[in-house]
C-alpha cells in the first residue's frame, strides 16, 4: 500500500507504492492526534479512492475485551 521514508529534509514520508503520491507526517497538526497516525490515515484513504485497495486494518468487533457476565 505504501513506503515508510525519510525526507531528503528531515521528515518522515509516506508514499503511495501506485504512484507518486506522498503524504508528509510533518504537515498534520498534533492538536488532531498522533501526526503519524494521521499521515497513515490519509494514504490509506488514497490508496482506497484512487486504486481501490482496501485497508489492511480489520475492525474491531464491538463486543472486543469485554469479559461475559453472569
Amino acid at each position: 500500500m505504501y513506503n515508510i521514508e525519510r525526507g531528503k529534509t528531515g521528515g518522515v514520508l509516506l508514499k503511495c507504492k501506485l504512484c507518486a503520491h506522498t503524504e508528509r507526517v510533518n504537515e498534520f497538526d498534533d492538536r488532531q492526534g498522533i501526526r503519524r497516525t494521521q499521515a497513515a490515515r490519509a494514504i490509506q484513504n488514497h490508496s482506497h479512492e484512487k486504486h481501490g485497495a482496501g485497508s489492511v486494518l480489520k475492525p474491531i468487533p464491538a463486543n472486543y475485551g469485554v469479559m461475559e457476565q453472569w
